[in-house]
């Protein structure tokens, strides 16, 4: 399973998790036997992260 996790999105009700709770999730599914990848965040720069591009969007 690949996780990505949610950038910080201004006017978004949703925040990241905090680490800790991430590597508990992690550790849970690894211990059912579901292989566990995170990946890197990459784009915020450019508001083009994971949770970004639907925020930027115009909404009606």
């Amino acid at each position: 399973m690949n996780l990505i996790p949610l950038n910080p999105t201004p006017g978004s009700p949703w925040t990241a998790s905090r680490p800790e709770d991430e590597r508990e999730f992690v550790r849970r599914l690894e211990a059912g036997g579901i292989t566990v990848t995170v990946r890197d965040t990459r784009g915020q720069e450019i508001d083009g992260a994971c949770g970004q591009l639907a925020a930027a969007y115009p909404q009606d």
